[in-house]
């Protein structure tokens, strides 16, 4: 006869569980993530990292760290693309780095190419109109990098440069009744209330070094406090019916050394 079980899930929050595999020295596990063969390795360099990537099933980025990992010089592709008469004629026409960008083409290809055919550069800064500075920081600098003709990088530098935050539809800019809130409820009625994702309204309280607000939590006596760093934290688990980790963080918050750990 044949028995199977069935192991529950963990109803604790991620970061308990995070701190909780921290504190056994446990690594973590992710399925997704492959592990490399010696096969594998072998391949790195012998082709373009686009073509290994595909061979291997894995992203470029990933071939790109292997590779870097193992000291393995990356190999070109020997066939180039052909360069069109359209691009030719833009050669000069644009900063190079947006033709590079508009061609999808590398920065030292467009330079080359433009010095072969003996076309002059186009200046970098191009000045900027006062239309065109109104407009920064109205839309999102993709969409006003289209619109008046420039490159991403350009329109985001300019910007930052008049000190203008960016446009994000999606973001939302809080507010001091907004900031109010936070430790006062949990980050999910704080979402709830303010119309904030829970990850930026967990992002903004630690941000400005609020503790989050749990009702489940005990909050910690000046008696127990008095306990750490005095006792071992297994000790001052045992007498305040604390868990192991609460009390090892709660000690390491405060700048206290372990008994058992000094010298």
């Amino acid at each position: 006869m044949r028995v199977t079980f069935r192991v529950s899930p963990v109803k604790r929050s991620y970061d308990a569980v995070a701190a909780r595999r921290l504190n056994k020295g446990i690594p973590p596990c992710n399925p997704k993530r492959k592990s490399w063969r010696p096969e594998d390795d072998r391949v790195l360099g012998t082709r373009p990292d686009d073509q290994i990537a595909l061979l291997l099933r894995r992203t470029v980025a990933s071939i790109k760290n292997r590779r870097r990992k193992l000291g393995i010089c990356s190999k070109r592709a020997r066939l180039s693309r052909p360069w069109t008469k359209n691009e030719d004629q833009l050669l000069g026409t644009r900063p190079d780095p947006e033709l590079a960008h508009k061609f999808g083409r590398g920065l030292q290809s467009i330079r080359s190419r433009r010095r072969k055919l003996g076309v002059q550069a186009a200046p970098l800064d191009k000045a900027w109109t006062p239309r065109e500075s109104k407009l920064l920081g109205t839309m999102p600098d993709k969409d006003l990098a289209r619109l008046i003709g420039r490159g991403i990088a350009t329109v985001r530098f300019h910007r930052l440069k008049l000190g203008l935050p960016p446009c994000n539809p999606i973001w939302k800019p809080w507010k001091e009744k907004d900031l109010a809130l936070l430790g006062k409820f949990t980050d999910a009625k704080v979402a709830a209330h303010t119309g904030h994702p829970a990850g930026s309204v967990k992002m903004q309280r630690c941000k400005l070094g609020i503790p989050c607000c749990d009702s489940k939590r005990r909050p910690w006596l000046p008696e127990e406090d008095a306990l750490l760093g005095k006792f071992s934290d297994q000790e001052v688990s045992r007498q305040t019916q604390r868990t192991f980790a609460a009390v090892r963080t709660r000690r390491i918050a405060r700048g206290l050394a372990e008994p058992t750990a000094r010298k």
